[in-house]
């Protein structure tokens, strides 16, 4: 039997860089083919010691997937198809308001994208002006017109704690998400990083955010708003009325998921692996026909498990005690050990299951770092 395993496909290049971002992205259009060559190859590469997986989900991230000609997704598909058995019920792809088109839309549905998520961030334009966005609030209303003419499931990601934003602002982007009428929300704060252009305008006090006593009221107002707008949360940052990501609910519940690209990540047969960040050398490595890891180790039962608990939290319905215990037996104990002082006010608990309440998934963070 064919083992479900989503794949997770890293494309890096962008047309800027905002100011917040930490992932791994280029802002160069000259090695897109070579680095697509490498994907491809990548695809072979894993493919003999992978070949009993049948591809699930597909989520093509970034950077801005968008951002490069339809031709390379094509081929990763037409590869990946070929290569394993292939029957996604979800195949995403993330898109900037600014390279939306009907001709982009009709290509990417040709080809089978049938999940979008589009980046928001805030319906400031001039917060939008601030971290770098290369479009402003009208153009994403237009781009958004666009993509419910061709796509049925559309993601909406914002962040909030942004620079000089106000409580209105975010009142605004709830206003917005209530006329959309999207059928998924990304709602995330804004993590600092000190690699990242934003951290010492800071640090300096050029850029200035939110008082704590604001955005504490900013996380408040967006998950009681939301769920009186007919949204329910179903992991700590994401929000439907009725079409999850089956994609990231797998990583949430510490399933099967490849990772290919530049950074990517992979979980298989509870081995972790991680690709280098640097582009030259991930396209040096695959050419001599090495897989471009930095990173790669085998978990014992009970790291294995300290990252399902981890993972799983994050999700609103939490995880199967009952269902851990038959599988990691009582290594369960130790991690119960260390959350048993946060039932119930912040983790609802009984023998089968553990989730969060409604107050501890504000409070989430320090609870899951007793996990670590």
């Amino acid at each position: 039997m064919k083992i479900d395993t989503s794949v997770y496909v890293h494309v890096p290049f962008c047309s800027r860089r905002c100011i917040y971002c930490d992932f791994v992205s280029f802002v160069r259009n000259d090695l897109i083919g070579s680095y697509f060559e490498s994907l491809i190859r990548e695809i072979e590469i894993v493919y003999g010691t992978l070949g009993n997986r049948k591809i699930s989900t597909l989520y093509f991230g970034g950077g801005t997937p968008s951002h490069v000609p339809v031709k390379y997704i094509s081929k990763v598909i037409e590869k990946l198809s070929k290569s394993f058995e292939y029957d996604p019920v979800e195949t995403t792809l993330e898109m900037n308001p600014e390279d939306v088109s009907e001709e982009l839309c009709k290509n990417l549905k040709s080809i089978g994208i049938n999940r979008i998520s589009v980046g928001l961030q805030t319906s400031s334009d001039q917060i939008l002006k601030v971290i770098g966005r290369p479009y402003d609030f009208n153009t994403f209303m237009k781009a958004y017109k666009i993509l419910r003419n061709f796509f049925d499931n559309v993601n909406v990601d914002l962040i909030y704690n942004l620079p000089f934003e106000k409580f209105d602002d975010v009142m605004m982007d709830l206003k917005v998400i209530k006329m959309l009428n999207a059928d998924h929300i990304s709602f995330y704060e804004l993590e600092l990083h000190e690699e990242t252009p934003l951290y010492p305008m800071i640090e300096s006090g050029i850029v200035k955010l939110p008082e704590e006593d604001v955005s504490e009221k900013m996380y408040d107002t967006i998950v009681d708003t939301l769920e009186d707008d007919g949204y329910k949360r179903y992991e700590l940052s994401s929000w439907t009325k009725h079409k999850p990501s089956f994609h990231n609910l797998n990583y949430w519940k510490n399933g099967e998921y490849l990772g290919l690209g530049l950074s990517s990540g992979s979980h298989l047969s509870m081995e972790r692996s991680v690709n280098t960040e640097d582009l030259i050398e991930y396209i040096e490595k695959i050419r001599s026909g090495t897989v471009p890891r930095t990173y790669h180790v085998k978990n014992s039962p009970r790291e294995e498990l300290a990252e399902t608990l981890f993972m799983g939290l994050r999700v609103a319905d939490g995880v199967r005690l009952d269902e851990l215990r038959n599988k990691f037996g009582d290594d369960l104990d130790f991690y119960l050990s260390k959350l048993k002082d946060f039932c119930p006010h912040f983790l609802e608990c009984s023998e089968k299951f553990m989730r969060f309440t409604k107050i501890g998934m504000k409070f989430s963070a320090s609870i899951l770092s007793e996990l670590v």
